[in-house]
């Protein structure tokens, strides 16, 4: 209990003098995670990349490869037997072993944009190196780390639960069943987490292949959580800073210093106005420099994100509009073991669209916040040249900034209502047939 009360209170950005983004415990545990696929950025700058690590990723290639033609191959051979319920279990391991694929190929350590975007964040966005900028900016960080240790422990202990719960429970029914009992099975065969043709291993009945099986499914599921939700943590946690450096750009445009001194200037000898003086002009000037650096920094960064991540999401995104349906199919068996095998495989895949939609809405909707922020810095004290200034930083803040899939889909609550949406239609069609 002491434990869990350390975790959830202990704030580990104060308690800890901690240097770099990498050392705090949850980006460590994400970098366990991360190395089993060979797939955490940062390798490179910690010294620790092989030209020997790629068969890392040849290799949860190859088995995901398996995988996937031994779907395709049971699928074949048994077309005929099975049911629409056993159907509709093969396509969603089909459909989650094509996303897990094509997230292998787009972190390999060939690919530059994901491992240039990871290495910035680790090296320069995280908000530890800005924490010294200012008082608030240590207060969003303080924060924001806060948010982040917490929703990496959620996150990793239902990725653990929902793996766990999707191999154990066909393990138990076999065991339940009395068929461990003996070494062969003749008038039966043995459930698995996944269904594969695997010649010429007899895994349906024989026990020895049978155990071989199961611990390789382990292994494919355990690759295939981390490829879902650790990548997915990795982005969150991106979204997360970037969120911060908004709130602290917002903050800084809405603490503009006002001008110290009254200089009085005349139009038709009857307004009088309070302007900054020379010296504060100056000031002014190189406050709204770093602005719109600032901006730019940020701006730049969300480009990288949408370039790395965008055909990631865009592959999700398609993932969840097909798998929807079908996970809430498998669900509707209402019987206690599908429920205990697809309930908490579809909550987390619907809580990860949702809790990601919402992340990356944060971005959009603060954003959006900078028009009005910068509009609402005091230019009508300024002379003529911070004055263009700030227009040509009014223009470039009109447009809130948005991640984006394949550079086209915004990614948010609007594109997840919509999958929602279709999601349920299509159920109720497949429900009707």
């Amino acid at each position: 209990m002491k434990r869990i009360k350390k975790i959830l209170l202990e704030d580990e950005a104060v308690t800890a003098n901690y240097k770099n983004a990498s050392d705090f415990k949850y980006m460590k545990s994400l970098r366990f995670n991360l190395n089993i696929l060979n797939a955490w950025p940062g390798n490179k700058i910690e010294g620790n990349q092989s030209k020997y690590q790629i068969l890392i990723n040849f290799g949860v290639f190859l088995t995901s490869l398996i995988c996937l033609c031994g779907s395709l191959h049971y699928m074949k051979i048994n077309w005929n037997i099975l049911s629409f319920y056993e159907l509709g279990h093969m396509y969603i391991v089909l459909l989650m072993t094509v996303v897990e694929m094509s997230r292998i190929f787009l972190t390999l350590p060939q690919s530059t944009k994901y491992m240039n975007v990871g290495e910035v964040f680790l090296t320069k966005m995280h908000l530890i190196y800005f924490k010294d900028v200012s008082e608030y900016a240590k207060k969003t960080y303080r924060k924001i780390n806060k948010i982040s240790e917490l929703y990496s422990l959620f996150l990793t202990v239902q990725m653990f639960v929902g793996m766990i719960l999707f191999n154990v429970i066909p393990m138990w029914t076999n065991y339940s069943s009395g068929k461990f009992k003996e070494r062969i099975l003749h008038n039966s065969t043995y459930e698995h987490a996944l269904y594969l043709s695997l010649p010429p291993l007899k895994i349906y009945t024989h026990i020895d292949a049978y155990v071989f099986a199961a611990l390789l499914y382990c292994f494919m599921s355990y690759a295939c959580s981390i490829a879902f939700c650790m990548l997915d943590l990795l982005l969150s946690l991106m979204i997360f800073n970037l969120w911060g450096h908004f709130k602290i750009l917002l903050h800084d445009l809405k603490t503009f210093p006002l001008p110290s001194t009254e200089v009085v200037s005349t139009m038709n000898a009857s307004v009088f106005t309070k302007m900054y003086s020379e010296e504060e002009s100056k000031i002014i000037f190189q406050k709204l420099k770093q602005c719109i650096d600032y901006h730019r920094l940020i701006s730049d960064f969300t480009d990288n994100i949408s370039a790395a991540f965008g055909p990631m999401l865009f592959v999700y995104y398609v993932f969840h509009q097909v798998s929807g349906c079908l996970l809430l199919f498998e669900c509707s068996q209402m019987t206690a073991e599908a429920l205990m095998r697809y309930l908490p495989l579809s909550v987390i895949l619907f809580q990860q669209l949702i809790q990601l939609s919402v992340i990356f809405e944060l971005i959009g909707s603060t954003s959006e916040k900078l028009k009005d922020a910068v509009y609402g810095v005091p230019w009508q004290y300024m002379d003529t040249k911070n004055r263009r200034i700030v227009t040509i930083f009014l223009y470039y803040v009109q447009e809130p900034i948005h991640v984006k899939a394949l550079g086209v889909i915004n990614v948010g609550v609007t594109t997840m209502a919509t999958i929602l949406k279709t999601s349920l239609s299509y159920f109720t069609v497949l429900r009707s047939m």
